[in-house]
């Protein structure tokens, strides 16, 4: 592994973890962590990362500004600024040579991960969304998940109060700006304009994200892999990781074809 310092295309220092195999490529895989968790996403990540490595392409985990090594504040952190997170990876992953590149976003990474590649779809070859944040009135303005379901409600009236609440058994402090924010964004209309190979990874058993929605939504768009049994992130070791992890390796052989 090799970690680097980079800057996003508005100067906030970011930084990001290399992967590299042993024999040279031109493929490789960025990867984009959901909210309240950083480029290692409690090692699953990282273990990844390896898996993806060991199968011959160079990987690039990144931290969004506002969480782990980079710089920024979380309650300062925007949809827009994690698109500007994405482009500037995606920019670091070009100047470093590879021209093959594919994108995995997470949670609240993949909503962001699929904004940037309706408009940009021709940086990349592929996209692979984990759990992903489709409908922002879903998954928290008006959630129908247990995550934040009974709490929204009160992350207004500190968003009135303060001007910032906090998210998760983190506590990851988060800004009115955010929730403002999603009204007018829809992931799963940009998720229709994209033309590149999608394909979604979603758990039966998430209680952050609606597995509903990535049925619903990816219709006629790409293909859906559903794990049974699997809660959020796929953290679970053994059969359910497994299955997310091959699935994941066999969608980037196919569509990079390392």
């Amino acid at each position: 592994m090799n970690k680097i310092f980079f800057k996003s295309t508005d100067g906030i220092k970011l930084c990001g973890v290399w992967h590299l195999p042993k024999a040279p490529t031109n493929k490789a895989i960025i990867l984009a962590h959901g909210i309240t968790a950083n480029k290692d996403e409690s090692g699953v990540f990282v273990a990844l990362a390896e898996l993806l490595k060991d199968n011959g392409f160079a990987v690039f985990r990144f931290d969004f500004r506002g969480s782990g090594e980079s710089g920024g504040k979380s309650v300062d952190l925007t949809i827009q600024g994690e698109i500007d997170d994405i482009t500037a990876a995606i920019n670091e992953v070009k100047s470093s040579g590879y021209t093959q590149i594919g994108l995995l976003g997470a949670s609240f990474g993949g909503g962001a991960s699929i904004l940037y590649s309706s408009k940009q779809q021709e940086q990349i070859k592929c996209l692979c969304l984990w759990n992903p944040v489709l409908n922002y009135d879903h998954c928290f303005l008006h959630a129908t998940t247990d995550w934040v379901k009974d709490k929204v409600g009160h992350m207004r009236q500190d968003f009135e109060e303060k001007g910032w609440t906090t998210l998760g058994s983190a506590k990851y402090i988060i800004g009115k700006q955010l929730f403002d924010e999603m009204e007018p964004l829809f992931p799963y209309k940009e998720l229709k304009k994209i033309n590149i190979p999608i394909v979604i990874l979603h758990g039966t058993k998430d209680k952050h994200v609606p597995y509903e929605d990535s049925r619903e939504y990816i219709k006629g768009v790409g293909e859906l892999v559903t794990i049974d049994g699997a809660a959020h992130g796929f953290h679970e070791k053994g059969v359910i990781q497994e299955k997310a992890f091959q699935s994941t390796l066999e969608f980037f052989k196919k569509n990079l074809q390392v």
